[in-house]
């Protein structure tokens, strides 16, 4: 999948209640957690998500972030 439409179709996901969380254990990695389903997403989606303001950081725990949308 082409990253223009992966982005789409995260913002819609997460404008739905989906959660992305951020860990930083070993390297930098993001999963996309909705209706009990997740998802690995590139981390290069995952920076434009932030730095475009569609999630905000909730709460950090340990090496692990969690963002919510906006």
């Amino acid at each position: 999948m082409r990253e223009e439409q992966l982005y789409t179709l995260l913002s819609q996901l997460i404008s739905q209640g989906a959660s992305l969380e951020e860990q930083t254990h070993a390297g930098r990695r993001f999963v996309l957690r909705h209706a009990g389903q997740r998802l690995t997403v590139p981390g290069a989606v995952a920076l434009k998500l932030m730095r475009e303001g569609r999630v905000r950081e909730a709460c950090k725990v340990g090496d692990r972030t969690l963002w919510f949308g906006v």
